[in-house]
């Protein structure tokens, strides 16, 4: 059973997306902050990562340029969700954005064809 790594300060969209993914089969581990979210990177080398941009402390970016500095994670698949406007940056440290809210749909879709990739 692949794990996939939710970081979300949002309580409501960490029990939505829980719900979603375990009803195919993942297993889901969270955090509620980017620094937790990067201990529990270190700890379980999940499948795939879920971030939020907008957390307080460590924002999502931030999460996800430590997440490609550390060796060990930088080959994990990461999504980047948000309610506001897209980040714009010259090399983007995510694999793909997605603007919430998010449908069932298209998240069990990217995660299916970002988990088929070679890592």
């Amino acid at each position: 059973m692949q794990t996939i790594l939710i970081v979300d300060n949002d309580p409501a969209i960490i029990v939505a997306w829980r719900r979603i993914l375990r009803l195919k089969d993942f297993e889901v581990a969270t955090a509620r902050d980017a620094d937790a979210g990067l201990a529990a990177a270190n700890d379980l080398l999940p499948a795939l990562i879920i971030t939020d941009r907008n957390m307080p402390g460590m924002n999502g970016i931030e999460f996800c340029h430590r997440l490609r500095r550390n060796s060990k994670l930088t080959k994990i698949p990461i999504i980047l969700a948000s309610a506001g406007e897209k980040p714009t940056l010259s090399e983007p440290l995510w694999d793909v954005y997605w603007q919430k809210p998010v449908t069932s749909n298209v998240m069990l879709g990217t995660i299916e064809r970002l988990l088929a990739r070679p890592r």
